[in-house]
């Protein structure tokens, strides 16, 4: 009994310790790489608009559309990087795969009992490294918004999630595009994004901004709630310690890392409190590249109140709705009592008595 209840504790806590390190070692070496394609035709005109838009590190790299047939890259150094005849190359390749996509959107289109609709085909490629090893790759083949084909590199075959595209099965596996689709994903999805984040950060590295709460819920029960936004790279963590101790206090959950619009990112954890558990002595600690050593943030002994400019604002719009209420009500009694005299004086006043004949 007594190793049971050693192994409970054992396995949350330390499995947070050993998280802890390991993110230490490896938040400035991991990377992704997203590249998306998109081709737009029917099974009659085949391809007519075909983009193309790469990421690294949620970070737009460069982009392709074959009307103008010019790969544009964002970054300025970038470019230089890549070199002239790199990019080229890469253009070249576009440019003579259109034609696969040509064969490809007649193929999956040529059933369609409509042959001037519209049919959109996207490939989606990614691959993730951690200090240089490959630990992530797929492609995702996707038909009118939706996914019909995924193969993941380290399983090495595809996977039909549609049942009427299983009959494309043996084009995929086919010597041809196998080979093509391994080239491709090793020379301009892994190693394009080993040789670009190691000469230079995309951008520069920004720590978080981190704000702590305590509220209490209708339940009576206390929330902490610990956000961070504003940081970059994404890799962070946020951990709940009580008198600088690690454990498991209660309920927790996450909103996992999201992006923000300027390419930066966003993480907010919160911790439901056991009824019993008065909240006292917590604190956020919060682990990310850019704060060097770990950062610990007090929760506050007080329930958190909201700003004042939140406040003033829901005052103002609590009067601007009365006020809008206020002026459609004395508009509905002005009309109404405009109709009820309209309709009044649209009937003859009743005629006065005659007098009788003499």
């Amino acid at each position: 009994m007594e190793c049971q209840r050693r192994g409970r504790w054992f396995s949350p806590v330390w499995l947070l310790i050993l998280g802890i390190f390991a993110l230490r070692k490896t938040q400035a070496a991991h990377h992704k790489f997203v590249g998306q394609f998109t081709a737009v035709g029917t099974s009659t005109k085949s391809v007519w608009e075909l983009n193309g838009i790469i990421f690294i590190d949620d970070i737009e790299l460069g982009s392709y559309n074959n009307t103008h047939q010019q790969i544009v890259v964002k970054i300025p150094w970038v470019s230089k990087l890549m070199g002239i005849d790199y990019i080229t190359q890469m253009r070249n390749l576009l440019v003579d795969h259109e034609q696969h996509l040509h064969w490809m959107m007649h193929y999956l289109a040529k059933n369609d009992t409509n042959p001037n609709r519209n049919h959109t085909g996207q490939l989606l490629a990614d691959c993730e490294i951690d200090k240089d090893i490959t630990v992530k790759s797929h492609i995702h083949l996707i038909w009118d918004g939706e996914e019909y084909y995924r193969i993941d590199e380290e399983v090495g075959h595809w996977e039909h999630l549609k049942p009427e595209f299983k009959r494309y099965h043996h084009v995929l596996d086919s010597p041809f595009w196998t080979d093509i689709r391994k080239r491709y994903m090793n020379k301009y999805c892994v190693d394009l994004m080993k040789k670009i984040v190691g000469y230079s950060s995309l951008r520069e590295n920004v720590p978080p901004e981190v704000t702590v709460s305590r509220h209490v819920n209708p339940e009576s029960s206390i929330i902490l709630s610990c956000t961070a936004t504003g940081f970059y790279p994404q890799s962070i963590l946020l951990r709940w310690e009580k008198n600088g101790k690690l454990g498991v206090w209660g309920k927790e959950t996450s909103t996992g890392i999201l992006p923000n619009m300027d390419n930066t990112f966003y993480l907010q954890v919160t911790l439901q409190l056991p009824s019993e558990d008065p909240g006292m002595g917590y604190n956020c600690v919060v682990e990310h590249i850019e704060l060097k050593t770990p950062v610990v943030y007090p929760v506050p002994q007080k329930p958190t109140r909201k700003k004042p400019w939140v406040i003033a604002l829901g005052i103002l719009l609590a009067v601007i709705l009365l006020l809008s209420c206020a002026g459609a009500f004395i508009t509905w009694k002005k009309r109404k009592s405009g109709s009820t005299s309209q309709l009044e004086g649209s009937f003859p006043s009743p005629a006065s008595p005659t007098s009788p004949p003499q």
